[in-house]
This record gives structure tokens, sequence and C-alpha cells, in this order.
């Protein structure tokens, strides 16, 4: 190699070494480097060597371009030549990072931290209200202090100082989407006030789709129908097709009813013949239905496009609940001909309760 050509490839070298910030880019060599002049300076104070001037790595200062640009356009040519020097070396790929995607999981990955931390602290707030029951069975609090704790509990799980209702769902929702904030809200449920404990049931009922969707891994929704099913006594016929009426209606730009897949979820169906059974008992009881209603007309209208959806649905999608009321044929005989009642009969004969 010639001259120019060594010193061309020394060139290339030492530009890659060039850097701004030196104490970070290359902190072990800066380190090194203080610490020999240190002892060397060291050794000069005591006299044990002359005062010499060490050897040090120089690198020389070259302009970078600011902006990359890998192609020469020629004036007159058919096409674009790519180009490469020393001082922009062409790229083999694009490893310019671009920030979105990165921001994107750097704020979802903050966010669950986020959602973590609440929980753990209200856990600690549940164990306090635990520790308070003498019999060890949760049960309403009838205390003061101990309705203070559930209520700002309760207040710190709905809302979370969210400044609309939608940011409160939502805050809701993100506890649900973690196992052990399932297990909180189940522990809760048992010490709230009857209007709390339904307001939280209607919320889980209506985002029971999107709560089923986020269960697909872990499984965990089901710790909730024990708790759930003693709140779903309480439930006025109102709130009742309030809870209910969300699972029938199309989303934006779907051809499938929610309750399509709230049938295919061991908790989801649990749920919703839960509610279904208790829906059939206010009818029975109420002496204010035997004339035709806005909301009987809504409940026949809900009861018979539920049974339809099951009679559609193949057997193997349909998931087995966890407890099958025993009115819940009877219900769908007063509602719809004798043919779809035995076919429903067929579907769900394993869930039977002989």
């Amino acid at each position: 190699m010639t001259r120019k050509e060594k010193d061309w490839v020394i060139k290339v070298q030492m530009v890659q070494l060039q850097s701004k910030n030196p104490r970070l880019d290359d902190y072990y060599y800066q380190e090194y480097y203080q610490k020999l002049e240190k002892k060397q300076s060291d050794e000069e104070l005591l006299g044990r060597r002359s005062k010499v001037e060490s050897l040090k790595l120089v690198t020389p200062y070259i302009q970078k371009a600011e902006a990359y640009e890998s192609v020469v356009r020629i004036e007159g040519s058919l096409g674009q030549v790519a180009v490469s020097t020393c001082f922009s070396p062409r790229r083999a790929i694009d490893a310019v990072p671009h920030g979105s995607q990165e921001q994107e999981i750097g704020a979802a990955s903050s966010q669950r931290l986020q959602v973590l931390s609440r929980i753990e602290k209200m856990f600690l707030q549940l164990l306090e209200i635990e520790e308070g029951q003498k019999d060890g069975r949760p049960q309403p609090c009838y205390s003061e202090q101990q309705s203070n704790q559930v209520e700002k509990l309760f207040q710190a799980l709905k809302t979370h100082e969210q400044n609309n209702l939608e940011e409160a769902a939502d805050g809701f929702l993100q506890v649900l989407s973690v196992r052990k904030g399932k297990a909180l809200v189940a522990r809760l449920l048992p010490f709230l006030p009857q209007d709390r404990a339904v307001s939280l049931l209607l919320a889980i009922t209506h985002h029971l789709p999107l709560l089923v969707r986020r269960d697909v891994a872990d499984q965990a929704l089901q710790m909730l129908f024990k708790p759930l099913g003693k709140c779903i006594g309480h439930l006025t016929f109102h709130e009742l097709l309030q809870g209910l009426q969300g699972l029938m209606l199309f989303p934006p730009g779907s051809s499938e009813r929610p309750v399509t897949l709230v049938l295919q979820n061991q908790f989801g169906i649990s749920l919703l013949y839960a509610l279904l059974s208790h829906g059939e008992q206010l009818v029975s009881l109420e002496s204010s239905l035997e004339e035709p209603s806005s909301d009987h007309t809504a409940w026949t209208d809900m009861v018979v496009l539920i049974a339809w959806e099951i009679a559609q649905m193949p057997t193997a999608s349909l998931a087995e609940p966890l407890a099958f009321p025993s009115n819940l044929l009877p219900l769908f005989c007063h509602h719809v001909d004798k043919p779809l009642v035995q076919h429903l009969e067929a579907r769900m004969e394993l869930a039977w309760v002989y």
C-alpha cells in the first residue's frame, strides 16, 4: 500500500472514534487514561520519574454531514446512482430509529406499571378492611371507619381521579385486565354497599365482551362469578335491561353481536344465564308487567335474540356454564316456539342440571 492509501485507511478508522461526548461514548478508555495520568503525576511529584509528555490518542476532527444522502441525482440521467464515502458510508439496512413504535411500546409498558402499582396500593387498603372483620367473613361494613375505608377504596377503583366517566371506566377496565385486579374486585364486592356493588356489576356487564377478549390468556374472570351472582339479585328490571342491551347491539364495522363472543366464554355465558334467570323471576313477580310496556317488549326481543344466537352457534363453540339456572328453559318456552326450544335443549344438554 502506498502512503496515501495507508493514510486513507487510518482516517476512516479514526473518524469512527470521534464523539461529541467521549466521557459517555468511550467511558472505559477515558477512565483508564485519567487514572494513568494521575499515577504519572504522583510519580513525578515523588521524583520517581522525570516529567515526560505521555502519549494520548488524538482523533482528527472531520466535519460530518448533518443530512445523509446516499443517492446522487445527475441531471439528465435515466437512473439514480448510490455512492458512499468514508464520511457518509452507505447504509446496508435502515437502522435509523423512527421513534413512533418504540414510544408506543414504552408508553404501554409505563401504563401497565402504573396499573400494577395502583392495584398494589388498593390491595393494601383491602387487607386493612379484611383485618377489621372480626369473624373473618366478608360482609358490608357498618362501622363509620370501615365504611369510609370501603368508600375510599371504591372511589380509587372506579374513578382514580379521572376527568370524565369514560376515563374512569377505562381505569376500572385496566384493573380488570390484570389477574390480581380481578382478585381485588372479587374480594372487595362482599364489603360494598348494595348500590356500589350493583354499579360495578353493570360496568362489568356493559364491557363484558372486551373483558372476555382480554382474559383469553389468564382465564381468571371465573373468580368474579360467585360475588357478582349475589349482586344480581339486587338489580331492578330496568337496570337489568340496561346491562343486557349493550350485548345486543352491533359494534361499528362488525357483523357479529357481542353476545356471540360472550356465549363462547365460560364466565361470559355463566353471567348471561344468571342475568336471564333473574329477569325471568322479576317478570313473573311484578304484576305491573302484566300489561305490555316498553321494558316488557325490550325484554321479549332480547330473549328471542339470545335464543337464536345460541341455536345458530356450533355446539363445540358454546361454553359450558359454571352454573345452570333451573328456570332458563321455561324462560325460552315463554318467548319462542317449541321446535326452537327443543333445538336449544339439544345444544345445552351437557349443561342441564338434573
